[in-house]
């Protein structure tokens, strides 16, 4: 099967924030320069790409999609750890094949707390549905196979570093030599550019190059910094993007079948994430800017630590009212979540706990008086005092009627079973070819028209002999390509 034109003919166009006027409205408007982060991926085109099929989608004739919207769509996937699998699974959970192209030792992360031989806990859930073929690519039988692969493929996502997918004969030169038409979506740390470009990298290293462990400002009780270790949520985007450069590099080949590279990263996703943090107008400069330029400095010829540096910080960083209105609250037995972020939302809280904070009713308040921060401490203390007095179900309970908005803190175990969640899929239940049943975290999006079948990730090597019989090798070929 060729490779599939989607979409009829669409234009993408990315900007950057410069310092020139602008216009809304037909009425032109001087701006002072911003700075704050840019696009999430970057698009080349490439030049003499092939015309595609457009019919052979896997679409009914009537255009409904019955095994999700991405049905018909081939994508290889040169994935290790999280970000590329996870890219992969989204994509077959929208109905594209996935093919999966491991070496003969696995994905590496199939080894990361094993429960089987070549299986763990942490491969199966970024692995749902996608088709594993073991490859040796560094012999002339492995390049052959993976080129009849390529031949029949939409798009490529690799999260490989640049130097070893040159190697591999992986790279986007090499890839689209074969098929020009291919969509080739790369996952680098830092991008290709700059005194890093192409350097590898991982999401707990970029949480602290990117500033994420500062502003969330996290101290274990020895002193020293915490990461967010929860969640690869670094990683995890940079999959969301890579998915998405694969989609939107598919339906921009419109007619024209051309192919293009599509570049994304790992910092670049780490700096989209902290937008709101990351925004900097250069003749008014953010309370953080203000202390960064000239607060830490001193710190630093003083000799303070770490923990007295984050301190200071925190102080400035994050909003006085957020201290008091958006944030965690011991509970009685356990915790609860306050997310009064609008006013009236905060009006109404005052009103049930018989409280009164003029930051929050008066307008005409001055937030940045030595008052202002005496009456946020003091805001703060009663705030924990109270939530102190009850435990979450009854707050939870007590606040829900009057629509103040709040939530348990819960222990990510107790959403294995939550009725909510298995009510909407949000976790759904899979038969491995291991034998056993495991729960995991469902599909990101519902298709109302269809969607695939779930299936749990693959054995190493599990559809070699099926996806190579596609490309059009022979068992004899393949026998030896997989021996």
């Amino acid at each position: 099967m060729p490779p599939i034109n989607r979409g009829s003919k669409q234009r993408f166009a990315c900007y950057d924030i410069d310092d020139s006027g602008s216009k809304h409205n037909g009425v032109s408007h001087e701006r002072q320069p911003i700075v704050t982060s840019s696009v999430i991926f970057q698009i080349t085109m490439t030049e003499n790409a092939s015309q595609n099929g457009a019919q052979e989608n896997g679409a009914q004739d009537n255009g409904v999609h019955q095994k999700g919207p991405l049905e018909g769509i081939k994508v290889i996937e040169f994935g290790n750890f999280v970000a590329g699998p996870f890219a992969g699974q989204i994509l077959a959970d929208m109905g594209a094949e996935v093919i999966k192209i491991e070496p003969p030792t696995g994905d590496p992360w199939r080894v990361s707390q094993p429960f089987a031989p070549y299986e763990s806990r942490t491969f199966l859930p970024l692995n749902r549905g996608v088709k594993s073929v073991t490859l040796n690519l560094k012999d002339d039988k492995g390049q052959k196979a993976l080129e009849k692969i390529v031949k029949m493929s939409d798009g490529v996502i690799s999260n490989n570093r640049p130097d070893t997918a040159k190697a591999l004969g992986i790279d986007y030169d090499s890839l689209s030599a074969i098929n020009p038409a291919i969509v080739y979506v790369e996952v680098t740390a830092y991008g290709m550019k700059g005194p890093l470009g192409g350097a590898p990298g991982f999401d707990l290293v970029m949480q602290g190059f990117t500033g994420a462990v500062t502003s969330e400002g996290k101290i274990n009780p020895g002193g020293q910094p915490e990461v967010v270790w929860s969640s690869s949520y670094i990683d995890l985007s940079s999959a969301y993007c890579a998915a998405a450069g694969v989609m939107a590099g598919i339906i921009g080949r419109g007619d024209s079948g051309k192919g293009q590279k599509v570049e994304t990263s790992l910092m670049m996703n780490a700096l989209a994430m902290q937008c709101m943090r990351i925004m900097h107008m250069l003749d008014a400069p953010t309370p953080s800017m203000t202390w960064y330029q000239e607060r830490y400095p001193q710190l630093i010829a003083e000799g303070k630590s770490y923990q007295e540096i984050q301190h200071d910080y925190q102080n400035v960083v994050r909003p006085a009212i957020y201290r008091c209105y958006y944030r965690a609250y011991r509970t009685k037995d356990g915790g609860l979540c306050l997310g009064t972020l609008d006013w009236a939302a905060r009006a109404r809280l005052l009103n049930h706990l018989n409280l009164e904070d003029p930051r929050v009713t008066d307008p005409d308040f001055d937030h940045s008086s030595p008052e202002a921060e005496k009456l946020a401490e003091d805001m703060v203390k009663t705030f924990e005092e109270i939530f102190d007095s009850k435990t979450t179900a009854e707050w939870v309970e007590e606040l829900n009627a009057k629509d103040i908005p709040c939530g348990p803190i819960r222990f990510s175990e107790d959403l294995v079973w939550d009725e909510q969640a298995v009510a909407n899929n949000y976790i759904i239940e899979l038969e491995h070819h291991t034998g056993h049943r495991y729960r995991t975290s469902g599909p990101i999006l519902n298709f109302t028209n269809g969607m695939p079948d779930l299936k749990p990730s693959p054995a190493l090597g599990e559809h070699n002999w099926e996806v190579l019989r596609e490309a059009g090798m022979t068992e004899e070929e393949i026998a030896a390509v997989v021996e």
